[in-house]
């Protein structure tokens, strides 16, 4: 159910932002971001801001008080509502597919190479590169290190996951093997 009503509230909120033309969804991302650092920083205000007990009245005023005229006219009203409809206690998630909507909209692609050792900088830049080829989108790369890999990688990007790890084909060939002898 959250996650139903994070993402109707994400894609709204998107296509509000795409309608106006004095605010680009990377700018509302960021006045996003600033309220979820201030929940962040002072988790009180959070807690009050999402706490059923403390009246929407009251909640309008604290906003008012920390983001009048910090944020566009868009996020702030966003905020509005959210209180308004009961749904505050899903800023977090909403931000969240927010995010991943802005960075498809950008032809961005988070991704992860989990590796046993730290990748060096030029076998990075070209992993980074060839994924950029691939996906035809600027891929944001990172790298995780598990040595429970033993060698190869082990990329995720997305929903996606492309396993060349030494572990992986070590278990398939275990699989092929306990197949052959049953």
């Amino acid at each position: 159910m959250a996650a139903l009503v994070a993402d109707k509230y994400a894609k709204a909120l998107f296509q509000a932002v795409q309608e106006t033309e004095s605010l680009e969804p990377v700018a509302a991302l960021d006045q996003l971001n600033v309220i979820a650092a201030s929940f962040d920083e002072v988790p009180k205000f959070y807690e009050l801001y999402i706490s059923p007990v403390v009246g929407d009245k009251e909640k309008k005023e604290m906003l008012e008080t920390v983001f009048k005229g910090k944020l566009s006219p868009e996020v702030y009203h966003f905020l509005l509502i959210l209180i308004d409809k009961q749904r505050e206690m899903y800023f977090l998630e909403i931000l969240s597919i927010f995010k991943k909507i802005t960075d498809e909209h950008m032809k961005k692609l988070k991704a992860t190479a989990i590796t046993a050792v730290p990748l060096s900088e030029e076998t990075f830049a070209k992993l980074q590169k060839t994924l950029g080829k691939l996906s035809g989108k600027e891929v944001e790369l990172t790298n995780k290190v598990d040595e429970n890999i033993i060698g190869g990688v082990q990329l995720r990007m997305g929903d996606k996951v492309i396993d060349g790890t030494l572990s992986r084909q070590l278990n398939l060939m275990k699989d092929e093997l306990a197949q052959i002898i049953v």
